[in-house]
C-alpha cells in the first residue's frame, strides 16, 4: 500500500532540498535525479526557468508516496518503485527524488521543476490528474503483491468534541445540517459548479472556493468553514474526485450498454431510470435541531417532488390565474355590475343563477 499526497510547496526551494537531504532522514544511495544532477538540482531548476522566462510564480510541486510496514519493502525497491511512477505520470519536467528511512514507514519524495524542459510550459496537475496518479500508485502496489488502498472510499466525517456533545441531547449541530445538505445537493449536481448553485438555490448556503480548498457559509453563522472541518468528505479534492469518479462509471456503463446493443442488435427501447430511482434513499438523517435550516426536511421534499417552493405562498401570477374570466365565466358581468361593497343578498342571488344555469346545461 502506497498512499501518495501532493504537499504546499510554500518553503523556498533551496530550504525544501536542505530539509530533503537532512543527515539521518536518507542515504546517498536513495537519492536520484530525473533530468538532474543530485549536487545541482536548485541551479538546474533555475537554468531551466530563466531559459524559458519563467522565473515567477509556482516553482515546483512536492509529493510523497508513504509504504505501509506491512508491505515489507526495502528502501532501494521503495526508490525504485518511486522513479517508476513518477516517469509513467510526469513527462519533460526535471525531478528529484529522495527515500526516506528516519521512520516507521518507508516513503519518497518528489520535488518537481514548474517549467516543463521541452516547451517551457508549467505544469499542471488537476484534481482529475492527481487523482489519476493515485490510481497509477495503487496499479504497482497491487502488482507487487502489496496492500492495495481503495481509492473510492468516502472519509470519515470530523466531528469537534462539541458537536458530539449536542448530538448526545438530540441536537443537530448547524455542521451536521451543511454536511447533510452538502450531501442532498451533492448528489443532484454533476460538478462543483452545480454543487454550489444547489447549494444556493436551494438552502442559502454560500460557498467561497479557492484553489486548494472550499469554504461553505451556513446562513444562520457570520463566518464560513472549511470543507476540510467537516471531513475530508467534504474537501474540495475529495468532491472533485468523487465528480470525476461519477463521470467515469457513467461513461463506462454507456460503453457497456452500447457494446450489449450492438451484440444484441436493434432491440426495444430501455426504459431509463432516473438517478434518484436508482441509488433509492439519499441517507439524509432525521433533523432533530430546534433551530431549522429553512425547514430542511420539507425543501428536500419539495425538490424531490419537482416543487421549487411551497404551495401554500401564492404568487401575484397565481392569484391572476385564479380570478375569473368575465368573458367566459356565466354570471360574471352580472356579478361585477350588480354587486355592491357589502351586498351580500346580491351576491347569493347571482350565485343562487349560477348554479341553476349549470345544473340545466348538466340535465
Amino acid at each position: 500500500m502506497a498512499i501518495v499526497k501532493s504537499l504546499p510547496a510554500t518553503k523556498t526551494l533551496s530550504n525544501q532540498l536542505k530539509y530533503l537531504q537532512k543527515e539521518g532522514k536518507t542515504l546517498e544511495n536513495l537519492k536520484e535525479g530525473i533530468n538532474c544532477d543530485i549536487e545541482n538540482v536548485e541551479r538546474e531548476f533555475n537554468t531551466i526557468k530563466l531559459l524559458h522566462g519563467k522565473t515567477e510564480g509556482k516553482q515546483y510541486y512536492h509529493f510523497t508516496q508513504a509504504f505501509s510496514p506491512e508491505d515489507n519493502i526495502t528502501p532501494e525497491k521503495a526508490n525504485e518503485l518511486g522513479r517508476e511512477w513518477i516517469q509513467n505520470n510526469i513527462k519533460d519536467h526535471q525531478v528529484y527524488i529522495v527515500t526516506h528511512i528516519d521512520k516507521n514507514h518507508i516513503h519518497n519524495h518528489f520535488v518537481i521543476n514548474s517549467v516543463n524542459m521541452e516547451n517551457g510550459k508549467k505544469l499542471q496537475i488537476s484534481p482529475k490528474k492527481l487523482f489519476e496518479m493515485k490510481n497509477d500508485s495503487n496499479r504497482i502496489c497491487e502488482r507487487e503483491g502489496f496492500i492495495k488502498i481503495d481509492v473510492n472510499k468516502k472519509a470519515d466525517i470530523k466531528k469537534t468534541m462539541a458537536e458530539l456533545g449536542m448530538e448526545q441531547r438530540g441536537i443537530t449541530t448547524w455542521k451536521d445540517e451543511l454536511r447533510q445538505c452538502i450531501d442532498f445537493a451533492r448528489e443532484r449536481s454533476k460538478n462543483l459548479e452545480e454543487l454550489k448553485e444547489n447549494l444556493k438555490n436551494n438552502f442559502q448556503i454560500t460557498t467561497r472556493e479557492t484553489k486548494n480548498s472550499i469554504s461553505f457559509k451556513h446562513p444562520e453563522q457570520n463566518k464560513s468553514v472549511r470543507g476540510k472541518k467537516l471531513g475530508n468528505k467534504y474537501t474540495k479534492e475529495e468532491i472533485d474526485n468523487e465528480f470525476i469518479r461519477q463521470d467515469t462509471e457513467i461513461r463506462g456503463e454507456r460503453a457497456n450498454k452500447a457494446q450489449g446493443d450492438n451484440s444484441r442488435g436493434t432491440g426495444p427501447a430501455v426504459n431509463q431510470t432516473t438517478r434518484a430511482e436508482h441509488e433509492g434513499e439519499n441517507g439524509v438523517r432525521k433533523h432533530t435541531s430546534k433551530r431549522e435550516l429553512g425547514d430542511i426536511e420539507a425543501t428536500i421534499r419539495g425538490i424531490e417532488q419537482g416543487v421549487k417552493e411551497n404551495p401554500k405562498r401564492k404568487t401575484r401570477r397565481d392569484n391572476e390565474k385564479l380570478r375569473p374570466n368575465p368573458k367566459t365565466s356565466p354570471g360574471v358581468e352580472n356579478k361585477q355590475r350588480d354587486v355592491e361593497p357589502g351586498n351580500r343578498s346580491t351576491t347569493k342571488r347571482i350565485k343562487s343563477k349560477v348554479r341553476k344555469n349549470i345544473e340545466e346545461i348538466e340535465r
